[in-house]
């Protein structure tokens, strides 16, 4: 069994919810965890529980709630957890059973290590006893004596795992990670003084030494305005450091820290909104973030023991603070329940600048990270500060319009056949490194790779996904500076690839050199010297007031009443943005197609639950951000689609169809429509399923 405290009441028994009712029953268990594998005297229950009445019917009161409890024990077989021991009762937990006992093994163990010089160790323990936390502790129970005593216990407790938590970090090297959690913890506690001389520090060492002063002046004003007291001795020792810029203040080692030279940064996990694990990596230092988004394979791990993409990645670190992450199916993150898009991709990229506290980045996209990089940056320009593509293509396949992805086509099933038959042997290297495919050893590092980076199905599907990507059509709307780094001899993505986007993204320099797919290796030092150059121009790029939006226009009527308050909570459910919902017609905006489209499935089986019929069009494109106001010809051509329609019908635009690549969603082809600022005809595709 499982017993939690640490948030409401809960209990579990062979993996399913066990089932306690009653107020006054909860609050019987709930006594009885509090002082786990001790007896309770049946007079204090009696005391605590119900004050005032009398004894001898309060007694009984007791008696019928602990019958209530036996019973709900005996109906999953653990009817010898609840034991009568004079002068009371004492309930049966071993220490991995219940929430409290592994929250204070694992913070002890967790500030040991921190005493110990053990930063990094210390930091993983207090995570997870920190995560054992749902809520406030016994949140459903009544507030008695008991109860008030053991909150108030734990709420302490858990304020000093926080603060031993953010001094292994900052031990570590992770303040930058620390400041948005420093700054919420400072605003809801602003008497701990540990916490604001965490802030500061955490400020200063991320090169932010006038907000480090501020905090203190902050903290100076509350602690004068409510206590009538000045800070404490440390505090204003460590503002009068920070003042003279103190060489002490830098980062300490310790054993475990990021700061030593040679070892792997340590993996961490951010959870992405599916629920997905994705795991990520942080090293260097400075004010730029880069973000480096995989390929099709990758693994944490293993990008370290291989010399070559370990100086290439450590080398990325020495221009600012780098972050690494396996995309969901590869490496250490976790595979994905089935096929995935890539809107949910560029989401595990928010997960990760979120886990870091990365506001706004550089993104390196490589190979078919390059896709998920055009797409974040045009859907969160102003989160990204530059975009640079490596070995990268806007589409894979060929097309009537787009001749040079035949070649990559023909890498392509050359990838899927090897996934299907022989993954695993390092035969991938003739497509990925053919200059060093006579080499046995590299072979087998090639093999190891395959194997370790991701299975064989995995594979499959991203290929599949791949196959389908179609980013071209909002290569115009993409408002940061580029650099497209091109291989002469890239067997998988050849020099059209690059040249093509070169030509289509507004504010592109392009560098081609001779090599492989493997941008690690060859002349990095050539490639290098045109990363740090472009960075160094991209650093003060203005901020964009254009984005790329998904546009939903739908039609509900005849007849319609008054729809704003179910428009709004469809369009909230789906993480979107409501503009209008007036006189039957609602107009939102996504950052994901697939969301958008959902969003319409959704309003329309609302509108059919009221005898109603509802019609959308929806277009995938750039917007103007005019206040609370969403304008362009995107949404013009939204709402022109929306016309085409037939009531029942959700009609995409080719767009929106391009960008929900690897999916469940159906399309079934509607023809092709003149639509505004479109010299061609556009194809026009009606969901059919999802």
């Amino acid at each position: 069994m499982e017993f939690g405290v640490l948030g409401p009441l809960e209990v579990t028994a062979h993996g399913q919810p066990l089932l306690v009712r009653g107020t006054r029953t909860r609050a019987v268990l709930a006594m009885l965890l509090v002082y786990a594998n001790q007896v309770v005297p049946a007079g204090q229950l009696v005391d605590e529980l119900w004050p005032g009445q009398a004894t001898d019917r309060a007694s009984a009161s007791l008696q019928v709630r602990v019958s209530e409890l036996r019973k709900a024990f005996r109906s999953a077989q653990e009817a010898d957890r609840l034991v009568t021991r004079p002068p009371g009762y004492l309930i049966r937990v071993q220490p991995e059973e219940l929430d409290t006992l592994r929250f204070d093994r694992l913070t002890a163990e967790g500030e040991a290590a921190l005493a110990a010089g053990d930063a990094g160790f210390a930091a993983r323990r207090l995570d997870e006893a920190l995560s054992l936390w749902r809520g406030r502790a016994l949140a459903d129970v009544d507030a008695s004596p008991f109860a008030q005593a053991e909150v108030a216990r734990l709420e302490e407790r858990r304020m000093a795992a926080l603060e031993s938590r953010a001094e292994a970090l900052l031990v570590c090297g992770r303040h930058r990670e620390l400041i948005g959690d420093l700054e919420t913890l400072t605003a809801a506690y602003p008497l701990r003084e540990r916490l604001w001389s965490q802030r500061m520090l955490a400020l200063y060492r991320a090169g932010r030494q006038a907000d480090a002063l501020r905090a203190y002046r902050d903290l100076r004003a509350i602690l004068v305005s409510e206590l009538g007291i000045e800070p404490g001795p440390a505090l204003a020792d460590l503002e009068g450091r920070i003042l003279r810029q103190d060489p002490g203040l830098a980062r300490p080692p310790g054993r475990g820290a990021a700061s030593e030279p040679d070892a792997p940064p340590p993996t961490q996990y951010a959870q992405s909104d599916d629920g997905v694990h994705i795991a990520y990596q942080v090293l260097g230092e400075g004010e730029l973030d880069i973000v480096a988004v995989p390929g099709l394979i990758s693994h944490l791990d293993l990008w370290w023991e291989d010399r070559s993409s370990a100086r290439f990645f450590r080398r990325l670190a020495s221009l600012g603070r780098l972050i690494m992450f396996d995309k969901r199916d590869t490496g250490l993150s976790d595979r994905a329940a089935g096929e995935d898009t890539l809107e949910q991709r560029i989401d595990d990229v928010r997960a990760v600048m979120r886990a870091c506290g990365s506001d706004r980045a550089a993104l390196f996209g490589y190979s078919e990270g390059s896709p998920m990089s055009i797409l974040f940056a045009a859907t969160y320009p102003e989160r990204v500060t530059a975009l640079i593509l490596g070995a990268a293509a806007a589409r894979s396949t060929a097309a009537p319009d787009y001749p040079c992805g035949q070649q990559t086509e023909e890498a392509a099933s050359a990838l899927e056949e090897l996934a299907a038959h022989r993954w695993g042997q390092g035969d991938s290297i003739e497509w990925y490194a053919p200059s060093v495919a006579g080499s046995s050893r590299a072979r087998q590092a090639m093999a190891r790779w395959e194997r370790m980076a991701g299975s064989p199905s995995a594979v499959l599907r991203m290929i599949r996904m791949i196959r389908a990507i179609d980013v071209r059509s909002i290569l115009p709307g993409i408002s940061v500076p580029t650099l497209i780094i091109q291989r002469r001899d890239d067997r998988i993505i050849p020099p059209c690839h690059g040249r093509y986007l070169a030509e289509h993204l507004p504010d592109a320099r392009y560098f081609e050199q001779p090599g492989d797919h493997l941008l690690w290796l060859g002349d990095t030092d050539a490639m290098f010297r045109q990363i740090q150059e472009f960075l160094a121009a991209a650093r003060d790029a203005p901020d964009p007031s254009r984005v790329l939006a998904t546009i939903l226009h739908a039609e509900i009527g005849p007849n319609v009443p008054d729809i704003t308050a179910t428009a709004e909570r469809h369009v909230a459910a789906f993480r979107g943005r409501l503009v209008t919902s007036a006189g039957g017609r609602v107009i939102a905006t996504f950052d994901g197609p697939a969301r958008a489209i959902r969003c319409a499935a959704a309003l329309r089986r609302s509108a059919a639950g009221r005898g109603l019929t509802a019609r959308s069009g929806i277009h995938a494109g750039e917007v103007e951000l005019a206040g609370a106001e969403v304008t362009g010809v995107s949404v013009r051509r939204a709402a022109e689609i929306a016309v085409l329609a037939r009531p029942g019908e959700i009609l995409v635009s080719r767009t929106v169809s391009d960008l929900v690549a690897g999916s469940e969603i159906a399309f079934a082809d509607r023809g092709r429509y003149q639509l505004t600022g479109i010299s061609d005809p556009w194809s026009v595709f009606a969901v059919t399923g999802m």
